[in-house]
């Protein structure tokens, strides 16, 4: 059976440092930011946004803070219903529905025309918040 009880601390924690970990892995900070410019199709030489992009902008930040909040609940759903304890066995449920959900759903996103780098690069990001966010909803109730 599933466990639909919800800790409120750490699903704002996981979906806080998620937002913002995010963010800074898709940031001229990293040095893959160029390498998934071109694959998403934006021009490395565009310093400033268009009112176009500005007018977007909520939108996107919108779905970006409902999502991160959609995946610190669901893995507490899950880390919780398959009783995961500790943080290795919280991991290792994080790594299966990455692979399960985010991974495929990756693949399935070539037939939009995206490119395989660009899977890569949001895979290995899903990849390392889905295993350490489940490991840390295992140890934090």
């Amino acid at each position: 059976m599933l466990d639909f009880s919800v800790s409120v601390l750490p699903l704002l924690t996981v979906a806080v440092v998620n937002f913002f970990l995010s963010w800074i892995y898709y940031s001229p900070a990293v040095p893959w930011f160029k390498v998934w410019q071109k694959a998403v199709g934006m021009d490395p030489s565009k310093t400033t946004m268009s009112e176009e992009d500005k007018k977007q902008l909520p939108r996107l930040m919108g779905g970006a803070v409902l999502a991160t909040f959609l995946l610190s609940y669901g893995l507490q759903v899950i880390v919780h219903s398959v009783k995961a304890t500790d943080f290795a066995s919280g991991a290792l449920v994080g790594v299966v529905l990455c692979l399960a959900f985010a991974v495929t759903q990756g693949f399935n996103s070539q037939f939009e025309g995206r490119k395989p780098v660009l899977l890569v690069l949001n895979n290995v990001l899903y990849l390392v918040t889905y295993a350490g966010f489940g490991g840390l909803v295992a140890v934090w109730r």
